[in-house]
């Protein structure tokens, strides 16, 4: 959280005297010279804090201070003379401006001198993030404009350091493991139990992470997703109780949970229930634009000042304030009506998965998940449809989906699709969704073969044989697939979505990952994190 800077706008500042009758004037002088350097600087101080209540910044839940630092902007009819070099929109080519509006352009400026003072004494983005933060019932919020993964490598960095040990889901997103990376940790993998039956993993359950910090006293932290992609909530008041007790903190990767704050049929968001250190991106759950996330902390087991200073490391020093306003704007909606526009996208949720199944499809259902060790909370907000009866994988769905019906799903692995419904859905996008499965069912494509068998994460599991960071930056070859058998992965191969890394950097790789690979390719998985993504070679440690 940015504070007043201690050299705000210069002021004149009194002279001091120098002491004495020249004799020994050089220590005189520089004792002279820093008391007013001192006096200045206390100068500055006041004027800073004079500025920031004479700024744009409100400091009210019904303010909205980065929004309003634009409008300022643009009232005063700011000349600019710095970047962005399309200088409110002046610069863009006709079609861009056709295609984005003049709005994006003018909303896009520099918020150094420009939304904010040269000092940024306004404390625009500090009031913005102060206001996020008694909305969510944090202590501090820090937003991220390079997305959640910024603010994953940042809490990482916040609560591990090189060669130090972190308790982490295996199931985590691939920015996770590129945090492990950069931080130079030693990851102790927490495996989400797994579900036969679906094939895909929930949560993680408390005595998975009791069990790791017996054997490992030594973490610096426990990290967690928490809800999966699939929805499923991990126990987090447990596992912040054992955490707790260890004398560490527990970080919440909750990247779908922002909009838990916000109604009370939703699963509980994660500061309350016991987590120091929650992640949420505001893209995925409320109103904020791509690549916008929040960093929310509770309590005195995060060094705040180190997370501060982490982001800065991974975070751009051009922030967007279109981005930022898009935050800003977002937390302001949520607290003005938020349970009420939640609450009707839990009607829409709820008409699409009755429908859905009306339609044949079965669905994910909470009653089923909620019998599960590892699931605490699910949000039902993700409706995930299963297509095995019809002869489908959900990557085939969803391209017919998409090619015939002009329907987008948010996920679509090798049995099921997903939709993901918000506030911003209607009835008729609801009608339209299921005219497009009911089209699927009856007139979609049809194949004799069932769909791909998934190995169960006990045969895909190897064994971490050198730190993440050691594998990515050790010397390398690329190698067939066919004989990546038994050789150590310096790359993580992602399915995508959900994004969570098969192959970890360091691993061993085993047979069933090969096969699992080719069939995937075979199949239409689309891989990232991975140098080749048809999957034919493999990157591992020479």
């Amino acid at each position: 959280m940015k504070a007043p800077p201690p050299c705000g706008p210069e002021g004149d500042a009194p002279r001091i005297a120098g002491r004495g009758d020249g004799k020994g004037r050089g220590n005189d002088d520089q004792e002279s010279s820093m008391d007013t350097r001192t006096l200045r600087r206390k100068v500055n101080e006041v004027k800073a804090k004079a500025e920031e209540h004479r700024g744009p910044a409100g400091h009210s839940q019904e303010d909205a201070p980065l929004l309003d630092a634009l409008r300022r902007f643009h009232a005063e009819d700011t000349l600019s003379l710095a970047i962005p070099a399309h200088k409110s929109g002046a610069g863009a080519p006709d079609d861009v401006l056709e295609l984005l509006g003049e709005a994006a352009f003018r909303a896009d400026q520099t918020m150094l001198n420009g939304v904010d003072n040269r000092h940024e004494s306004w404390q625009v983005q500090t009031a913005a993030q102060e206001l996020a933060a008694e909305a969510l019932g944090a202590d501090q919020c820090l937003f991220s404009t390079n997305g959640s993964t910024a603010s994953v490598h940042s809490a990482i960095s916040a609560v591990v350091g090189p060669g130090e040990k972190l308790a982490v889901s295996r199931n985590a997103h691939k920015s996770v493991i590129t945090g492990l990376i950069h931080a130079g940790a030693v990851p102790v993998w927490l495996e989400a139990e797994y579900d036969e039956d679906l094939d895909v993993a929930h949560g993680v359950t408390p005595d998975t992470v009791r069990r790791a910090l017996a054997e490992h006293p030594d973490c610096k932290a426990v990290m967690i997703v928490s809800p999966s992609y699939y929805g499923v909530c991990s126990r987090v008041p447990d596992i912040a109780e054992i955490a707790h007790g260890h004398g560490i903190p527990l970080v919440s990767d909750d990247a779908w949970a922002l909009a838990y704050k916000f109604h009370p049929e939703l699963p509980e968001f994660a500061l309350d229930a016991g987590a120091d250190l929650a992640i949420g991106s505001v893209h995925k759950t409320l109103s904020g634009l791509s690549q916008t996330s929040i960093i929310s902390v509770k309590g005195d087991r995060i060094d705040t000042v180190r997370l501060s200073l982490a982001l800065e490391t991974y975070e751009t020093t051009s922030g967007s304030s279109l981005l930022l306003a898009s935050i800003d704007a977002a937390r302001r909606q949520m607290v003005q009506d938020g349970e009420r526009l939640l609450g009707e996208a839990l009607r829409l949720a709820r008409r699409l998965r009755a429908g859905a199944q009306a339609l044949g499809y079965p669905t994910i259902e909470p009653d089923d998940i909620l019998r599960r060790a590892s699931a605490w909370a699910f949000n039902e907000l993700h409706v995930t449809l299963d297509v095995r009866h019809l002869g489908l994988t959900g990557y085939k769905a969803a391209d017919w989906l998409r090619g015939h019906e002009a329907v987008a799903v948010e996920l679509a692995d090798h049995r099921r699709v997903m939709a993901c419904v918000t506030h911003a859905d209607s009835d008729d996008s609801i009608d339209r969704a299921l005219s497009a499965f009911e089209a699927l069912a009856h007139g979609g494509p049809r194949f004799t073969r069932a769909s791909p068998s998934v190995p169960s994460p006990t045969e895909l599991r190897t064994k971490q044989v050198m730190t993440p960071q050691r594998a990515f930056y050790a010397d390398v070859e690329m190698v067939p697939i066919d004989r990546a058998g038994g050789r150590i992965a310096a790359e993580f191969v992602t399915p995508y979505p959900p994004g969570i890394p098969l192959v970890v950097p360091g691993e061993r790789i085993n047979e069933a990952i090969v096969d699992y690979l080719k069939t995937g390719a075979a199949d239409g998985i689309y891989a990232e994190g991975c140098a080749d993504q048809s999957l034919s070679e493999l990157r591992v440690v020479a």
